[in-house]
């Protein structure tokens, strides 16, 4: 009889480490994110200029570059995942107080070159946990992972685009700074003194299994898969509407008279709960519906945020109430469409090199963003924020039906669940789902 090895850590406690390791990396992002759209259009800064300063987080677009290095080089005493995430962490940390006595209200070339640097971290240290999540996760755990990692970043969201937006406008940007470095110590300290977790099962996602796996990680290999490709293009669709409609929106709403207070307790109170329950409200509808359904659900949400957006653009000035709307209806759009990506992008991405293949799919997302964000705030300015959110609103109709052709030609995604991954077992028996109850798959 075989002795039973120790058992691995329990749902909750996988959870907790992840949640904290998603949050870690968020709060200062979505802190500048949404604060230095504010203040270079208070300095008068065209729409133009502000979306090529998006381009300071283009290491989030830039990860498939890096990301087979994550995969590959280690220290395996410490671990395969935390030889990334610890050293990276604490070097951020270091940055944080550099950053808090360099103001964007003076020369911003050194303060966007911090902010810069920090993102290339944090990009970084997100390759190395969306492997963490997809290596220690079994296939039912997932849905539970997705969930978590979309509930860490809106609480990440709530306390950098909410209550460090107020601490701002209260304290300034030194104090605030130093908060956020304080903050990011606490959080930090249980990531840095667990140890790691191994990787609960070699089951394969649809990149695996569709071609002979590389000898070492390859970012090449996830692009040589007919079935990525077409991803991306899925991926674009769903980019485009949640990015580039979400950066006009902010100077749209500087514009109408909104300031930084009165938008981070909007974030706070209406933005952050909404999003949370659109992501609790895309799972449910994943499992339910399938995801050709939640797709089109959250291309309807987007294309009527985009009208909303654009009727409010014509509102010389409009009641908090309206700013709260627009900002609701645009949290839980985005919450549904990103549990509907986070899992297609966490299914395909199972194997041996998941960091990889999670990096390069979801930063195709992120540039795909930031090459239309100079470009949409060069068109803003030439045509007005009533004809692109008008735009934006028809884009969302037409994308419904190349984005279900899609799903069901191209990608062949389950209408009902997301694929069935085949759990290859180690004690030489034979394959079995990793779902009970479902008859087996046809291999292709």
């Amino acid at each position: 009889m075989k002795i039973k090895q120790k058992s691995s850590p329990s749902t909750a406690g996988k959870l907790t480490l992840l949640f904290l390791m998603y949050i870690s990396q968020k709060v200062f992002l979505t802190f500048t994110w949404t604060l230095l759209p504010l203040i270079l259009r208070k300095q008068g800064v065209s729409l133009g200029t502000i979306g090529f300063t998006a381009l300071v987080y283009s290491p989030w677009a830039l990860k498939f570059i890096h990301a087979p290095l994550v995969d590959r080089y280690f220290n395996s005493r410490l671990g395969k995942r935390k030889s990334w995430i610890t050293p990276l962490l604490g070097l951020s940390w270091i940055i944080l107080p550099i950053l808090a006595v360099t103001p964007p209200s003076g020369d911003l070339a050194p303060f966007l070159g911090l902010v810069f640097v920090l993102n290339f971290l944090y990009a970084t240290i997100d390759i190395a946990v969306d492997g963490y999540a997809t290596d220690i996760l079994k296939p039912e755990q997932r849905p539970w992972g997705n969930t978590i990692q979309m509930v860490g970043y809106l609480l990440g969201y709530m306390l950098g685009a909410g209550v460090f937006i107020i601490v701002y406008q209260t304290l300034g940007w030194k104090q605030t700074v130093f908060i956020i470095t304080l903050l990011q110590l606490f959080l930090m300290l249980p990531i840095i003194f667990h140890r790691e977790i191994k990787p609960v099962s070699s089951s394969l996602g649809l990149l695996s299994k569709s071609a002979e796996q590389p000898r070492h990680p390859s970012a090449l290999y996830v692009l040589r898969q007919p079935k990525a490709l077409w991803f991306l293009v899925f991926l674009a669709l769903v980019t485009i509407f949640d990015q580039v409609g979400n950066q006009l929106r902010l100077p749209l709403l500087v514009d109408l008279g909104i300031n930084p207070a009165q938008l981070g307790r909007i974030n706070i109170w209406i933005g952050t709960p909404i999003a949370i329950l659109g992501s609790l409200a895309g799972g449910t509808l994943l499992r339910r519906l399938g995801a050709k359904r939640v797709f089109i659900t959250g291309c309807l949400g987007a294309a009527a945020v985009s009208l909303l957006s654009a009727l409010l653009s014509q509102h010389s000035s409009p009641a908090i109430w309206q700013f709260g709307a627009i900002i609701g209806i645009d949290r839980l759009v985005m919450g549904i469409l990103s549990v509907l990506t986070y899992s297609m992008t966490m299914t395909m991405s199972a194997g041996q090199q998941s960091a990889t293949n999670y990096a390069v799919l979801s930063s195709a997302g992120h540039l795909i963003g930031f090459a239309f964000m100079p470009l949409s705030g060069w068109v803003c300015d030439q045509i007005g924020y009533f004809n692109i959110f008008s735009f934006l609103a028809l884009s969302g109709i037409l994308a419904i039906f190349i984005g279900e052709r899609l799903l069901r030609k191209k990608l062949a995604y389950s209408e009902n669940r997301p694929p069935i991954n085949i759990k290859k077992q180690t004690d030489g028996t034979s394959n079995q789902l990793n779902r009970p109850g479902v008859k087996p798959c046809r291999k292709n």
